[in-house]
């Protein structure tokens, strides 16, 4: 009987042994596991897959949480369930050793062990069962099971999941494979298996082919440098690529020079501290605090509604009247200052073209960004495109005359606003850049930015910074997409590192 054709190219995210301690109550034992950053890890690694790779499933390869059996760890185990839910995606589950009792895995999954087909391959989970010892045994009515889906299958390539490592053979004093992963490897050759993922052993075990079966043991996740897995599978053809969260000595230095802190009005979970303490956990050489200088000055209120274009003196108004925080910024971040942080501001332009921060808070930064977040003729109903762009090119202007050393997120003004993005427009904004030396950042914050306007950038000399635009700890370092961004414009040396504001150029404001 002919295979069942395939319906192309099949990629799987693949995510082990998370471990995650959120709600439970349980204290747990090994300290290089990162086991509080489990739910933030998983979001991490489905953001950063997704914005790679077109998925079609994400399997989930046992130990979720570390202790299944503590009270709250069912909590903790469906709020990674809804992480991954976030997706939309067919999900798969094994059951693990450290995971919650089979059958609440099974209510909160809504299943057992299952087979689901996706583009003409059969993706098959084994949840196989575990003495007091953690011995873990492949069970009869489980290699029924296989054959019946084997046979029904029609030629069609079967994926196998598991917890355990099936092969190579993992020598060591604690039980890591199945005991009796020598019939599964031979049930596995006759049943048209093509690939067999696990995970359990937290180095992981690359690629290995035996009798037409590739095996692959995935890395645990909750462990520096937080790997995964994307697998594509192509008929009998498998690739494995591992990413990793965290970078590596091997990568270079990393900086990312625009974060958000707890003084922002549109932050989630961001507070200094802990976007500091977050940059060490992902690698990175050096982070910028650079808080919204308007949402210092201003109350919230006022600020949404672009009272400092509105009423270009309000923002000045409220620091002369006391009701800015530029001065708590200011000592919550300086008190962090170090060789690995530096601390600034973002700053615009209201209504007169000014920048919205004053001559006397003007001194002492590392760092200086500016931003158009937004123009005149767009608070308008039915703004004119034509002059928006006239408008976005007289405040971008004004900010890199101004004194910023960065000019965040260029022409992010456009593409969230569902407006064309003035390409013709490049050109110019770089030749503004390179004539005032100010940096041009890529920005991937609710924004995909356009590789040819940095490619211009390069050709005219202009430096390019890195920023994440961080409002939530999950997003501290979140500079992949950037690095690949560089990789195709070929973007060579250290352009990540944190551009200094030109004190020089003066103040255009004075309270």
């Amino acid at each position: 009987m002919p295979p069942t054709a395939t319906g192309g190219d099949l990629f799987l995210l693949v995510i082990a042994d998370v471990h995650y301690v959120g709600q439970a109550d349980y204290t747990p034992p090994v300290t290089s596991r990162r086991y509080h950053l489990g739910r933030e890890l998983v979001r991490r690694a489905v953001d950063l897959a997704r914005g790679r790779t077109n998925l079609d499933a994400v399997l989930i390869m046992g130990d979720l949480v570390d202790n299944g059996n503590a009270p709250g760890a069912d909590r903790d185990f469906a709020a990674i369930r809804d992480e991954v839910g976030r997706l939309g995606l067919p999900m798969l589950w094994v059951h693990g050793n450290h995971d919650v009792p089979a059958e609440t895995e099974a209510g909160i999954v809504g299943g057992g062990p299952s087979v689901v087909s996706i583009r003409g391959y059969r993706l098959v989970t084994f949840w196989d069962r575990y003495d007091e010892g953690d011995r873990a045994v492949r069970c009869e009515d489980d290699f029924a099971r296989l054959k019946r889906i084997s046979a029904e299958a029609l030629g069609a390539p079967i994926v196998a999941l598991q917890h355990n490592p099936i092969y190579p053979r993992i020598e060591s004093g604690y039980p890591y494979m199945l005991t009796n992963s020598d019939d599964v490897i031979a049930a596995y050759s006759a049943a048209n298996v093509v690939l067999s993922i696990s995970g359990h052993y937290h180095p992981g075990r690359p690629a290995t082919k035996r009798g037409g079966v590739v095996y692959v043991t995935s890395p645990a996740l909750c462990e520096s440098p937080f790997p995964f897995l994307v697998v594509r599978v192509h008929g009998r053809e498998v690739e494995v690529r591992e990413h990793c969260l965290a970078f590596g000595s091997d990568e270079g230095p990393v900086d990312d020079c625009h974060c958000h802190t707890e003084f922002a009005y549109c932050g989630e979970d961001v507070a200094a501290g802990s976007v500091v303490a977050r940059a060490r956990d992902v690698g990175l050489r050096r982070v910028c605090l650079t808080e919204h200088s308007g949402q210092l000055y201003l109350r919230a209120e006022d600020y949404w509604r672009y009272a400092f274009i509105t009423e270009p003196d309000s923002w000045l108004r409220a620091r002369a009247t006391g009701a800015a925080r530029m001065a708590a910024y200011r000592g919550t971040v300086t008190a962090l200052r170090s060789p690995s942080v530096r601390v600034g501001l973002e700053v615009e332009c209201d209504g007169l073209g000014r920048l919205t921060l004053a001559d006397e808070d003007r001194e002492g930064w590392d760092i200086l960004l500016g931003a158009v977040h937004t123009v005149p003729e767009l608070l308008f109903a039915s703004p004119d495109p034509r002059t928006v762009e006239r408008e976005f090119m007289r405040i971008t202007e004004s900010l890199v005359s101004g004194g910023i050393g960065v000019l965040a997120h260029p022409f992010r003004l456009f593409d969230r606003g569902k407006m064309r993005v003035p390409t013709e427009l490049y050109g110019p904004v770089a030749e503004l850049l390179a004539a005032h030396n100010v940096a041009a950042e890529i920005n991937f914050h609710t924004h995909r930015p356009d590789p040819a306007f940095f490619g211009r950038c390069l050709e005219r000399g202009v430096r390019l910074s890195l920023g994440s635009d961080a409002h939530a700890l999950r997003e501290v370092g979140h500079l992949r997409p950037h690095l690949d961004l560089l990789a195709s414009i070929g973007a060579t040396g250290d352009p990540a590192s944190d551009p200094q504001p030109r004190s020089s150029a003066s103040s255009s404001a004075r309270a």
